[in-house]
């Protein structure tokens, strides 16, 4: 499978607002360049489920989602699914009895089917605090390259540090960290690729 497709070399981001009983449908999408805006209305669509439709639906039409802003909602709210965003996970505020601290889980062994589940009353500051050791605990081979990630961006340039940021989401997005390693190598080097293809015609 290759990875590098040009729709996953620009992630996309996902701002959302509140709309009201007026609007035609519950939930209205709209593009601008590489922004999608959501305005739902919360009475008909919950904000887990808005975020959870929009990652599904622009994923199908070839589009990942790396951010998440929420426009007009509670400062902690806003910061927790930013940080939640980054890291390709949706969240869950549940009342059920089953989750009684904040735990990242993977649904289905897909990595885009992860989701933050936070008991309901948790303090979200809290639970932002907590986020990064909830997804080691979820995810550890991913978290250690994306903390070697992190570390190369100190001191990088702002070009670097976004192809750092893209390599990041498709490591993410692919669970397969050697993959995307390899191909990266392939599109800087494509000489040596190129060497291998034609040995076999060259010993002919």
């Amino acid at each position: 499978m290759k990875i590098l497709t040009p729709e996953r070399l620009l992630p996309v981001s996902l701002r959302l607002r509140r709309g009201d009983a007026h609007q035609a449908n519950a939930i209205m999408v709209r593009r601008d360049g590489d922004r999608f805006t959501a305005t739902y209305d919360p009475e008909r669509a919950s904000l887990d489920t808005v975020v959870m439709l929009g990652r599904v639906r622009l994923f199908s039409e070839g589009s990942t989602i790396s951010e998440v802003v929420l426009e007009g909602h509670d400062p902690d709210l806003t910061a927790l699914y930013r940080a939640a965003s980054k890291l390709l996970l949706n969240v869950e505020i549940t009342s059920g009895p089953r989750v009684t601290e904040p735990v990242v889980e993977v649904r289905s062994q897909d990595p885009m089917q992860a989701v933050y589940f936070i008991p309901e009353g948790w303090d979200l500051s809290d639970a932002l605090t907590g986020l990064p050791a909830a997804f080691a605990s979820a995810r550890p081979e991913v978290a250690r390259h994306l903390e070697k990630i992190e570390q190369a961006k100190k001191g990088s340039d702002g070009k670097v540090r976004c192809a750092l940021d893209v390599l990041a989401v498709l490591i993410l997005e692919t669970d397969d960290p050697e993959g995307v390693y390899s191909e990266v190598l392939q599109l800087l080097n494509p000489t040596s690729t190129e060497k291998k293809t034609a040995s076999p015609a060259t010993a002919a």
